[in-house]
């Protein structure tokens, strides 16, 4: 079950020193890359294809904190990072994902309207 809330951008404030035109780049780029993103990680966990659920997964992980969403689903890209770098237990990764993939849906649907 995720929170009401999933996105927070205190850490992108602090790192643009406030700068709104900014702020509104990164959210931008977020918004066109990660639909894609995870359409990357679901064909790759359908294919059961661990080198690039791995790469996916690292990738994804190390931009969520931009919008405050390592602190929903940060542990899940870990271990889905984790498992398919050991080339482990695709169901787990599998139910993972399920809460990664909503998380982003959300996000992108809070960063749209504001």
């Amino acid at each position: 079950m995720l929170p009401k809330k999933v996105t927070d951008l205190k850490y992108l404030n602090e790192i643009s020193k406030g700068d709104a035109n900014f702020i509104k780049e990164m959210i931008a780029i977020f918004l066109s890359e990660t639909p894609q993103e995870i359409i990357k990680l679901e064909q790759a966990i359908s294919k059961t294809d661990f080198e690039k659920i791995h790469a996916v997964s690292h990738h994804m992980k190390s931009t969520i904190p931009f919008i405050g969403l390592d602190l929903i689903i940060g542990n899940e890209l870990k271990e889905i990072e984790n498992l398919a770098l050991n080339k482990q237990q695709i169901q787990t990764i599998t139910t993972h994902f399920t809460k990664v993939k909503a998380a982003f849906q959300q996000a992108h649907q809070e960063l749209s309207v504001a």
